[in-house]
């Protein structure tokens, strides 16, 4: 859907993607503006058809496949630029804006996005978890987070990376440290506790099957993409109680166990 919005000869035309409505349908409109026409400008013109205050939305500019949020309200524009709306506050400072991903490591459907979040500076990783738990509720989010049984980990493409620890504060050591577009998993732990524990003693517990005749399959990252018929034999396999065992482990690998 195309609306044109004429200011005066002297003007550039923007393609601008509006937030979807009630019908959860994006709109496009084509918008012509004064070349000295700012962001803050902008942004008061959008508001009747946003139905937001400028304070409750924010304008990406799209560069290739890449949003690059503008945030200097003089900032002005070039004729045909292409601009994308989306609702949320702007950033404070010492704040950034992260896109949570819930990991169910035995669904097909493994990598699912769930929302935006934003993060302070400085605030420890079991506070973030209450932030995120008390959004998923006031967002009608169809899952329940438990605080214990949850954890937030690194996400790398699709594959899982280092877990972040509740008494680990955002710094920077982790978000605050790149300028990218900052994606975490959530992943809930069901019936599950995090505490250090010895891999050979607990693969026999699982198992029922004495340690010395247990088998663990080479490094793999996450998700694995191997048929169950060629596990066995495409597969690298050694004793668990090898020197190799203590080589190679890094967050997010997976190993698969045999007897």
């Amino acid at each position: 859907m195309y609306r044109y919005v004429e200011f005066h000869i002297n003007s550039i035309l923007l393609d601008i993607t509006l937030p979807p409505g009630p019908e959860a349908t994006p709109t496009t409109i084509l918008v012509k503006v004064s070349k000295r026409t700012t962001l803050a400008q902008l942004k008061e013109e959008l508001v009747p058809l946003i139905g937001v205050p400028p304070t409750g939305f924010r304008v990406y500019r799209i560069i290739g496949n890449e949003e690059y949020e503008m945030k200097k309200l003089d900032e002005t524009f070039k004729d045909g630029s292409k601009l994308i709306v989306r609702l949320g506050r702007e950033l404070r400072r010492g704040e950034k804006r992260i896109k949570l991903y819930l990991l169910q490591v035995n669904n097909t459907e493994f990598c699912k996005y769930m929302m935006e979040s934003i993060v302070a500076e400085d605030i420890p990783v079991r506070e973030l978890k209450k932030q995120i738990i008390e959004e998923v509720k006031v967002l009608g989010i169809d899952f329940v987070l438990e605080l214990d049984k949850m954890r937030l980990r690194e996400k790398n493409g699709v594959s899982p990376g280092r877990v972040y620890l509740d008494h680990e504060r955002i710094g920077d050591d982790w978000i605050f440290a790149t300028n990218k577009e900052i994606h975490v998993y959530v992943e809930p732990l069901k019936a599950c506790t995090v505490k250090p524990f010895d891999p050979k003693v607990k693969l026999s517990e699982l198992s029922g099957v004495p340690a010395e005749y247990i088998y663990y399959s080479q490094e793999l990252s996450f998700p694995v993409d191997i048929s169950c018929l060629d596990i066995e034999n495409k597969l690298r396999w050694y004793s668990i109680t090898s020197d190799r065992y203590l080589l190679g482990l890094y967050d997010g690998y997976v190993l698969y166990y045999k007897y």
